[in-house]
């Protein structure tokens, strides 16, 4: 389940590789502690602008440090852009965050083209309309993909990132650890609930108790990787 199924600097990764201007460079990029360092080669500057925005679009990071990240120019030096190619990300993205329904919510906004993608959970139906409304009412925008923007009810709750932005849940009574990854993960099975046990150093499956922080952690592959 996204986003629950992909740790912060998987989709982060991910983001890096769509995006249609930061794709063709040599890139790298990990998060420690919230925040989304890069590296790697750039043909200007003001690319580096456009690292931020993408690591702002996903939910789980707060700031970018691009530090690390080379301006080397090109034998044929490559213009900057003349407009901000990241912009109707940025324009969705504050839509959103500003919103009360919409902002608690763990949310990744991306931008292909004219198009945004909307990934993560929302509380109900009313809030994904919601999103894919505001993502669409920015100027420009000529498509709004949210079919990776799930329903889950109570998602803003689960919304508690560690300092790797990956997410972190709080047993309640009753909980088993097979709920909390059937909860997470869309699965119940052995697979799902051993890699929250081993993510913990949990002895025993079975032994979980009240008020007990446990990190949920992300797939490599995501909500595709099989965890029955």
């Amino acid at each position: 389940m996204w986003p629950f199924g992909k740790s912060a600097e998987a989709r982060l990764q991910q983001a890096l590789k769509e995006n249609q201007v930061l794709g063709r460079y040599p890139l790298e990029a990990k998060v420690v502690k919230k925040v989304a360092i890069f590296s790697g080669e750039l043909p200007n500057e003001h690319l580096k602008s456009l690292l931020e925005v993408v690591a702002g679009g996903i939910n789980g990071i707060e700031s970018a440090d691009t530090s690390a990240v080379r301006v080397v120019a090109p034998v044929a030096a490559e213009p900057e852009p003349a407009t901000d190619p990241l912009a109707l990300a940025r324009a969705a993205l504050a839509k959103i965050k500003a919103d009360p329904d919409l902002a608690g919510n763990p949310v990744d906004v991306v931008q292909q083209g004219e198009k945004i993608i909307l990934r993560g959970a929302v509380d109900a139906e009313a809030e994904r309309e919601k999103a894919r409304s505001l993502a669409a009412s920015v100027p420009g925008v000529a498509e709004v993909d949210v079919s990776g923007l799930q329903v889950i009810s109570g998602a803003a709750e689960l919304n508690v990132t560690d300092e790797d932005g990956d997410v972190v849940y709080t047993v309640k009574a009753g909980d088993t650890l097979s709920a909390i990854a059937l909860h997470y993960y869309g699965s119940a099975g052995r697979g799902a609930y051993m890699k929250i046990a081993n993510a913990n150093g949990l002895a025993d499956p079975n032994k979980i108790y009240v008020g007990q922080k446990l990190k949920i952690p992300g797939t490599v592959a995501g909500p595709d990787e099989e965890l029955a």
